[in-house]
């Protein structure tokens, strides 16, 4: 087990300009479909049966949003990651006043300690910090109960600045999910009025700050393998380290720490290149419940960057478009979605409980909450 040493100093804040390139050696590497949003929306027909494909096969592509009123949404990404290098800068006794538990009982917002999940069968805690800054809470609406924030983020130009992102960010996600929702049968609208941006749901902004490579052999996991459990979630980061399971997830949302657990032997998780002004855009577990399982979810976890770029902390800003918390997961009727089969109960649990479940499953080490699609 080699350290890894550098002869430059060895950089603390999120400079994505002094990155060095993903390493042209590192494999394997997924490759992922790029979409343009522009043309998406344009009415190209082909370019939307092209993302349905990648959306029931994969689940991950590449999203650019040049041309369209979202166009600043990867520099608003990059200010997003400044605001919280100043975040992960408080101190510990700051931000553990913030901590999930510490706002109400099995709570996802706030700020996560690293070490609160677990990332194998044996309890080996993760090693990312979390901010989870809900849009509840930014734009003011209705909520369970307000979530304490840091008072750097409620000042009035970061407020600002979140609230544009969240904003910009539902809007995305739902007009992916009516080309989605269009090629499936269903009306354009359907997921609407499941996902409105001024009702209570767990809809947020994820700050992650990972540390540094410590050493050259199998990294240690930041973030534990699962899938989203959400409806579709967008991603900027800046360096590598994000990494994708090469086999779709349609419905067994148990939790994976093990490729093994999989029972292919020919799977294997595959590297993810970050794509300079690109999100990356995946579907989570309410996807793959309203569509029955014709759209999937990818499953992925969270490693050191490799290379070079591991001597960075990681820096990822995430938005997740989740339904309401009074949704309840189950599929949709109509179109070409399936209908249940005959004689077999679907189990009907709202969003809120879903997410709850599935946190806790994390958090905890163990696979709960098994739910086909």
């Amino acid at each position: 087990m080699g350290s890894i040493t550098s002869d430059k100093p060895d950089p603390t804040e999120f400079t994505p300009h002094l990155y060095p390139p993903f390493p042209s050696d590192t494999q394997p590497v997924a490759h992922l479909d790029t979409f343009s949003l522009a043309q998406l929306k344009s009415g190209d027909l082909a370019e939307q049966a092209r993302l349905f494909e990648t959306c029931k096969t994969r689940g991950f592509f590449y999203l650019d949003f040049t041309n369209t009123p979202a166009a600043s949404l990867p520099e608003e990404a990059e200010n997003i990651g400044r605001l919280s290098e100043e975040v992960f800068r408080l101190p510990m006794e700051e931000k553990t006043k913030y901590t999930l538990t510490n706002q109400k009982p099995n709570s996802i917002l706030g700020y996560k300690v690293a070490g609160w999940t677990k990332t194998d069968a044996k309890g080996t805690p993760d090693t990312a910090e979390f901010m989870n800054v809900g849009k509840d809470d930014i734009l003011d609406n209705p909520t369970r109960t307000p979530v304490a924030l840091p008072e750097l983020l409620l000042r009035p130009e970061n407020r600002s600045l979140l609230a544009r992102y969240q904003t910009t960010c539902q809007r995305t996600g739902l007009d992916l999910m009516s080309i989605l929702a269009t090629q499936m049968g269903l009306p354009a609208d359907i997921f609407e009025d499941k996902h409105r941006l001024h009702q209570p749901s767990d809809d947020h902004v994820r700050m992650t700050k990972g540390p540094p490579r410590k050493n050259t052999s199998m990294p240690e996991i930041q973030t534990p393998g699962h899938t989203d459990f959400g409806t579709i979630t967008i991603l900027f980061n800046w360096l590598g380290g994000l990494q994708v399971w090469s086999e779709p997830s349609r419905g067994n949302f148990h939790q994976m720490f093990d490729g093994a657990q999989s029972g292919t032997r020919a799977a294997e998780w595959l590297w993810v290149k970050p794509k300079a002004g690109h999100a990356i855009v995946n579907l989570g577990d309410a996807a793959v419940k309203f569509s029955g399982g014709i759209l999937c979810s990818g499953r992925h976890r969270v490693v050191p960057a490799p290379g070079e770029q591991g001597l960075f902390p990681r820096y990822s800003i995430v938005y997740f478009v989740r339904p309401e918390d009074k949704t309840v997961l189950k599929r949709l009727t109509g179109g070409d979605v399936p209908p249940i089969e005959e004689g077999k109960e679907e189990p009907e649990l709202t969003a809120q409980q879903w997410i709850i479940q599935q946190s806790l499953a994390l958090r905890d080490g163990v696979a709960k909450g098994k739910v086909e699609a």
